[in-house]
């Protein structure tokens, strides 16, 4: 699932993300834009590192753990959240 990175409060990560092919690459933020869902990724005390937009989360939750996964031991992310990409319904936490 493509994701990217598009809001960096930890720093030097803005552009990071996959392809549609699972592979990493990096990109410019505006590049989100047409992606359908949008992330926050936090530390286990949850203090929020990245925010960013992705797939479509609703359709297929496991690729939504892509960003998660990437993050989870470099910089210690240990919850998501999202919500459909444009709306002001509330955050959701990842969950099958």
């Amino acid at each position: 699932m493509r994701w990217i990175v598009t809001k960096d409060h930890h720093g030097g990560c803005i552009g990071l993300g996959e392809d549609a092919d699972g592979v990493p690459a990096r990109g410019k933020p505006g590049d989100g834009d047409a992606l359908p869902s949008e992330f926050r990724l936090y530390t286990a005390r949850g203090r929020l590192l990245f925010e960013g937009r992705c797939g479509d989360i609703d359709a297929d939750w496991w690729h939504g753990m892509e960003p998660l996964l990437y993050a989870w031991t470099t910089f210690r992310c240990r919850r998501l959240t999202w919500r459909p990409a444009g709306t002001d319904e509330p955050w959701r936490p990842l969950r099958p």
